[in-house]
């Protein structure tokens, strides 16, 4: 007779260790995380030590004892399911779940989607855009999030920056031609596009070029940074966006900077990629992210 553990504990605490998340292995294992808890309790009182260190919230550590485990485990449940594959039929085409904020989709990731689809085209993939964040501990058909602004943090998430960005006031050419910029502030007149959800504000731009705010005049303000740039495309007014966003509209000549060799652009890191950090090596992340860094890098 075989001396072992509960299996069901043995995968609880494998997927457990590997991702350092209760939350993270119950979403991968379809438990709740006190259900993993619970499994993970039962095989330390099987062992007769401590396999985890709790940290605040739902995130945890291997102690030496639960990593030396964690190293032999791994490989034995690796083999393990490829020896159970070898039964089933060969599965459908493998699709990849990517959440992305509303403005990057549709004014960056769209336009190059092609590329990755010619680079992987036995790979399927599926787009979804809200402005709502992502939890990647409890939405588990989810792999990868594009998120706007500050870094999420979340045990067993990785939150990898997508390069700065150039964030400046952007105008269509017909308006631009007719502005004076003699003045210690923007030329009178010149509507200011607010950006509501943007970390940049005006008063960031017009600090960093030593210039004062106009006087007067109602400022329109948008929930997506595509709305902005679409409306100072429309002649509405300066958009203060950023250029990674607005790259097809000025390729276009759509839209130009405002006295672009006057002005400087206030740089910031506006975007990051996030995964589980356990399923970094998955094929289908470890493609999209590849992928993604390199055509940003060449932004």
């Amino acid at each position: 007779m075989r001396r072992l553990p509960s299996f069901s504990a043995l995968r609880a605490f494998e997927a457990a260790a590997r991702l350092e998340s209760f939350a993270l292995a119950g979403a991968e294992l379809h438990l709740s995380p006190s259900a993993v808890s619970h499994q993970v309790r039962a095989l330390e009182d099987w062992a007769g030590r401590k396999l985890f260190h709790r940290r605040s919230g739902q995130g945890v550590e291997p102690t030496p004892e639960g990593r030396a485990l964690l190293g032999r485990l791994t490989p034995i449940l690796d083999e393990l399911e490829a020896a159970c594959a070898a039964l089933r039929p060969e599965p459908a085409a493998e699709a990849l779940a990517v959440h992305c904020v509303p403005s990057f989709a549709a004014n960056w990731l769209g336009p190059r989607l092609p590329g990755f689809m010619a680079r992987h085209p036995g790979l399927g993939i599926r787009v979804t855009a809200s402005a709502e964040p992502v939890d990647l501990a409890r939405q588990a058909e989810i792999d990868l999030a594009i998120a706007y602004g500050a870094a999420p943090a979340q045990p067993g998430v990785t939150a990898e920056p997508l390069g700065t960005e150039r964030v400046t006031a952007l105008v269509a050419p017909a308006l631009a031609a007719g502005l004076d910029f003699s003045g210690p502030a923007l030329p009178r007149g010149l509507t200011l596009i607010d950006s509501a959800v943007s970390p940049v504000r005006w008063e960031d731009w017009l600090a960093l070029n030593g210039l004062t705010t106009p006087a007067g005049g109602a400022r329109p303000s948008f929930d997506r940074g595509a709305m902005a740039i679409a409306a100072a495309a429309q002649g509405v007014g300066a958009a203060l966006e950023s250029t990674r966003l607005a790259a097809e509209d000025l390729a276009r000549g759509d839209l130009v900077e405002l006295d672009g060799s006057r002005f400087r652009a206030v740089e910031r890191v506006l975007h990051h990629l996030c995964y589980r950090t356990g399923q970094r090596n998955l094929p289908k992340v470890a493609a999209f992210r590849a992928w993604l860094l390199e055509a940003c890098a060449r932004d």
